[in-house]
């Protein structure tokens, strides 16, 4: 260990908090999130901790060390994303530019449509749902929808099927086994799913079972009653709370200021309602500091709003005022 830095280290609390590393001319390279700042700090320069070469050559930048004492791990982590997105270090590379929540994208435009996860909508031909703020969530709902409405990974024809085709989870497009036409309306059942329109989806499937018998293919018949039973069980669950078969998103905002940073925190609660049922649910934290710059109409809660409308909903900037002003007016 770098001799200049043993005492620092020494004296690191072990208590949660955010790090920073800065190097010659007081570069900002890297901030980071702890549970325990002495452990986790301490833990760069250990000789047995593996390394790679951008994590080799980040310690071997750094000319001093930094910290934030915080109360809570999750008071840390959005800290550290504050820090992050404002100040953009060197070497942090998984929380710059909001690329921290996933959305599912539709690539309608492909030659073979597909279902992909991604951190950021960039292709304005693609369909993209959510965001989602838990990975496993949304990674075991897709792979349901998979076993309920196969579909293909492959964007372009291939030489040959790919595994999926084997365990009936994909019909093979990519080899010629399956026209677009009827792949396009699976893609279609794929994105009623992840709107919550069940309905549709189960009479697409109804319809499936009856074109199988009528021409006695059994087997397949069965096939889809299985997919049919599938999607109720594990994908139809919501509870009806609304009297009518409305869309809506239910927001709600709950502030809190930290004593220890004066952070503001934002909470935004989700609720995501198709036809009158809940489909969705996601949290969205958000974070400002007591300096930050308000117009001289705005509040603290609509500064927070406008954020997180330009963050999750719309990009366009008119389109978040008209959003925020509606919530100022309701």
């Amino acid at each position: 260990m770098n001799p200049k830095f043993e005492s620092v280290i020494r004296n690191l609390p072990q208590k949660p908090g955010v790090y920073r590393y800065y190097g010659a001319g007081d570069m900002l390279l890297y901030i980071g999130k702890a549970k325990n700042l002495k452990n986790r700090v301490s833990s760069y320069f250990q000789d047995g901790r593996p390394k790679n070469e951008r994590l080799t050559l980040m310690i071997s930048q750094i000319d001093r060390i930094e910290f934030t004492v915080v109360e809570s791990e999750k008071e840390s982590l959005i800290l550290e994303a504050n820090l992050v997105h404002e100040l953009q270090p060197k070497f942090n590379i998984l929380l710059k530019d909001d690329k921290n929540y996933l959305y599912v994208r539709v690539t309608n435009s492909d030659p073979i449509p597909g279902i992909f996860l991604t951190r950021r909508k960039f292709d304005p031909r693609s369909s993209y749902f959510g965001p989602y703020t838990k990975r496993y969530g949304i990674f075991n709902t897709l792979r349901t929808i998979r076993t309920i409405i196969p579909y293909c990974q492959e964007r372009f024809a291939a030489q040959k099927p790919c595994s999926y085709v084997g365990i009936r989870q994909c019909e093979g497009i990519c080899v010629g086994r399956e026209n677009i036409e009827d792949y396009s309306k699976k893609i279609a059942q794929i994105e009623n799913i992840l709107e919550g329109r069940l309905d549709q989806v189960k009479d697409f499937i109804r319809e499936k079972i009856k074109a199988a018998i009528e021409v006695q293919n059994f087997e397949l018949a069965a096939l889809w009653r299985d997919r049919f039973n599938l999607l109720t069980e594990t994908i139809q669950d919501q509870k009806i709370i609304l009297p009518h078969p409305q869309d809506v998103d239910l927001i709600t905002l709950v502030l809190d200021q930290t004593a220890t940073t004066g952070l503001e925190i934002g909470s935004f609660f989700v609720q995501n309602i198709r036809g009158g049922k809940i489909v969705n649910v996601n949290n969205f934290l958000l974070s400002g500091s007591e300096s930050d710059q308000l117009d001289a109409d705005e509040t603290t809660e609509f500064s927070f709003l406008k954020r997180f409308f330009s963050s999750y909903y719309v990009q366009n900037s008119d389109q978040v005022d008209v959003v925020v002003q509606a919530f100022k007016n309701a």
